[in-house]
Parts: C-alpha cells; sequence; structure tokens
C-alpha cells in the first residue's frame, strides 16, 4: 500500500510556480477522483479553471454526477478490480489528481501506486482541528501523513494561524450531503451495477439511520450529554468511538470495529481505573446509528462489573467534555487532537501522527487511569502552528457561507506547488500559505 508514512521516503512537491498573475493554475490538469459529499466539487473546479486550470470529475454512481452537474465528466462502469489499470492511463493525462479520504476501492487504488503515478496525488480530508479548518496532504492522511512525529521536529515556532473564516456548525448540511448522495446512488444502482461502495454498511440503510438519529438526538435533552451534569456524579475519563466501519479503525488500529475498542477500554478500566472514578462513552458524530451503541456500551459494563460508573452519550459538547474530563481516550480520532488543546490527558490507542512524548500520554492504558500524563501546551502550541502552516486550509467542505473562500484557499494550496518533477523527501510538504 505505497509508503506509509515514516517507512522510507515519500514524494514531495516543494518548488514555487511562476506563472502570469490570475493564471497561475496554466497547464495544469486536475482529476477528481473522490470528492466531499454535496457541490463542493464544482466550486473547486470553478476556482482552479479561473486561475486557468482544467478540471474533470470521475464518475462512479449517480452520487457522483448529481453532486457534480458539470461538464468534463469520466465515467468508470466496470468492476473494481478494473480500476487501477484504469487509473494509471488516466494519469498519464493529468498532472494532478484529488481524491477525498483514503476508504474504499477507488481511493486505495490511487493511494496504493501514488509514488508510481507521473501526477500529484492530494489527500483532501475533514479538518485535524475542527470546525474551522480541513486537511491537505500530499499521498495520504491521519496514519499516512507525512508529517513529522517527534518532539523535536517541532522545535521550530511558527505564527500562529490566521482564521479568516468562522465555520460554526457544519454538521447538519454534511449530514444532509451524505444522506442525498447515499439515496441517489442507491435508487439509480442498476445503471451503475460495478459500483463497489466504500463503506462496510449498505448506502440506504445508512441515509435511513441517519435520518432516525437526527430526529433521536432532536427529541433528547441535551442534558444527558451535559459536561457539568456529568461531572456532578464524580471524576470521569472520556472513551471517544470512530464512525463504524470508518478507515481509520479497519486499516489504522488493531481494532476491527468500536466493540472491540470498547471491550479493551472498558476491561482496563475496571481492572485500573480508581474506584471513584467513572467513564463516559461518547458516540461519534457522524455515526449512521445502525448499531446500537448505547447497548454495547450497557452490555460490556455489565460483564465487567462497572455498570454503574459507565455512562454512554450521544451528542454533546466536545470542549466542554474535554475539559472536564481527568483525560481522553481514542483509537486515533481527531477529539483527541481537541482534547491536547485544552490540556486534557489523552491516551491514543491506534496510529495517529501526533501520538509521540510530550504530546499523548506514552504509558500503558493501565497506568494511564491513575497517572494521566497532560500535554506540553508550549509543544502543542508550535506543534498546532506547524500542522496548521503545513496541511490545514481555513474552511469547511460543507458549510454554504465559506465553501467558495475554501475552494480558493485549495487553489492557492495546489498554485503554489508544481505538479511535476517531484523530489524524494522524509516529509510531506503541503499548505504553506
Amino acid at each position: 500500500m505505497g509508503n506509509p508514512a515514516g517507512s522510507g521516503p515519500r514524494l514531495v512537491d516543494i518548488a514555487d510556480v511562476s506563472a502570469p498573475p490570475g493564471l497561475d493554475l496554466a497547464g495544469r490538469r486536475f482529476l477528481i477522483v473522490t470528492a466531499p459529499f454535496g457541490g463542493f466539487s464544482r466550486r473547486l473546479a470553478k476556482a482552479l479553471r479561473r486561475r486557468g486550470a482544467e478540471v474533470a470529475r470521475m464518475i462512479f454512481n449517480a452520487g457522483d454526477l448529481c453532486d457534480w452537474r458539470d461538464r468534463d465528466r469520466v465515467a468508470f462502469n466496470l468492476p473494481a478490480a478494473a480500476w487501477p489499470n484504469r487509473l494509471r492511463r488516466l494519469a498519464e493525462r493529468h498532472t494532478d489528481i484529488i481524491v477525498f479520504g483514503e476508504g474504499g476501492p477507488y481511493n486505495q487504488g490511487v493511494l496504493s501506486q501514488a509514488a508510481d503515478l507521473p501526477c500529484a496525488v492530494w489527500v483532501l480530508e475533514n479538518g485535524y482541528f475542527r470546525p474551522d479548518w480541513i486537511t491537505v496532504e500530499r499521498n495520504g492522511v491521519n496514519a499516512r501523513s507525512g508529517l513529522p512525529r517527534n518532539a523535536s521536529a517541532y522545535r521550530r515556532a511558527v505564527a500562529q494561524p490566521e482564521l479568516r473564516h468562522k465555520v460554526g456548525r457544519a454538521l447538519p448540511h454534511h449530514v444532509r450531503n451524505i444522506v442525498a448522495y447515499h439515496v441517489l446512488q442507491m435508487l439509480a444502482r442498476p445503471f451503475f451495477p460495478h459500483y463497489t461502495r466504500p463503506y462496510t454498511q449498505p448506502a440506504l440503510a445508512q441515509a435511513v439511520g441517519h435520518i432516525r438519529r437526527w430526529v433521536g438526538l432532536k427529541l433528547t435533552s441535551a442534558a444527558h450529554a451535559d459536561a457539568d451534569v456529568l461531572a456532578a456524579r464524580g471524576p470521569f475519563f472520556l472513551a471517544c468511538l470512530q464512525r463504524e466501519g470508518d478507515v481509520q479503525l479497519i486499516r489504522y488500529s488493531r481494532f476491527a470495529d468500536n466493540t472491540a475498542f470498547l471491550a479493551e477500554v472498558m476491561s482496563s478500566f475496571a481492572r485500573a481505573a480508581p474506584a471513584d472514578c467513572r467513564l463516559v462513552i461518547k458516540n461519534h458524530p457522524l455515526d449512521p446509528g445502525l448499531i446500537d451503541q448505547s447497548k454495547v456500551v450497557r452490555f460490556l459494563a455489565i460483564e465487567h462489573g462497572v455498570e454503574s460508573r459507565v455512562d454512554f452519550i450521544d451528542g454533546g459538547n466536545l470542549a466542554q467534555l474535554c475539559r472536564a474530563s481527568r483525560g481522553v481516550v481514542v483509537n486515533n480520532s481527531s477529539a483527541a487532537l481537541s482534547a491536547l488543546g485544552f490540556g486534557t490527558p489523552v491516551k491514543v490507542l491506534g496510529e495517529a501522527f501526533f501520538d509521540f512524548a510530550g504530546l499523548t500520554d506514552q504509558q500503558p492504558l493501565g497506568a494511564f487511569w491513575s497517572r494521566p500524563t497532560a500535554p506540553d501546551a508550549a509543544l502543542f502550541q508550535r506543534f498546532r502552528a506547524q500542522v496548521i502552516d503545513q496541511a490545514q486550509v481555513n474552511g469547511s467542505f460543507h458549510e454554504p457561507g465559506v465553501m467558495a473562500a475554501t475552494a480558493e484557499a485549495l487553489a492557492d494550496v495546489f498554485a503554489r506547488r508544481r505538479a511535476s518533477g517531484a523530489v524524494p523527501l522524509n516529509v510531506v510538504a503541503a499548505n504553506r500559505a
């Protein structure tokens, strides 16, 4: 699967581009293989074309077709096994390839051969520092990120990033885009018989699950997830679930699913946590609700004899929960980065680019419950500034008010890098803006 971060040189491009003002992407040919749900790919194409680039998008299903609604479509309606060969031929005619995330056969078809393709591969992802940032890196993100993984790499002070656009709550728009995409691709399935979905759960079930969960949350009192209410029951640790079936579980952890993650956390908590401490399990905000996580939590708590000390919450303010907790346990969720920003100790059980001494607790989980180690605040500030400088763009894929500005900011990133002539380096340099 290509070169995982830290295992050897990665291809990266660091040369600036000299081009006429306003046409700094002239001669670049972008192929969007996958994109965030919704209309962001159209906004991005408009921004790139305005600066001289050519842009096309792959169409794998009806959801792609509806989200794109633009010219320059490249249809692929063959079995997924044929995709890598087709991609190699397409790569010869493009200077840049864009994918969103790492899950599924189409993204993996790109990333598994990224180092050998004759073009630049850009990976977009939800931001490491949410909700006001999105991620853009070369060849991989999250556990595949080329960002440094030791404190010594973050000794240099970097100017604190400027936040031009306050995104706020993009989640309702995000969920709406997810549901629309899944419903469309399911209804038009006969026209795209070979499409292979990137998820472990059926599209229609996810769409229905998102709607049902959204309605359920509207009807549920927010008090059950209130940090002050939880703290009043006693000191607590917070454990954050991943989205079920997410690549962060499947590829970048030793856990097959959230149940396996919870079983290890609960077992350790029962054996080693102080008797006065509680454990709060927080559901993922984009969980489609197909698995009753509250029931799983309840059964595991009973099995380990800690049912009176465990709470399950769906929703809640992450910032307030992090501040109120003694520590946060994650697989490799970006929720950990929020916790570190509040000085909350974090224990990572999966693979994460931010899991190193000085930031996260390096003790075994059993010791974490009694002696959680807080992050070095100064190191975190340098780390955050450098990660944003190299791999983040202020904006959102889903909030309508900032999508156009986000697309322009991404175009700025692409314009500052050439699409060819890459040289091998150990660290990916992305956004130097």
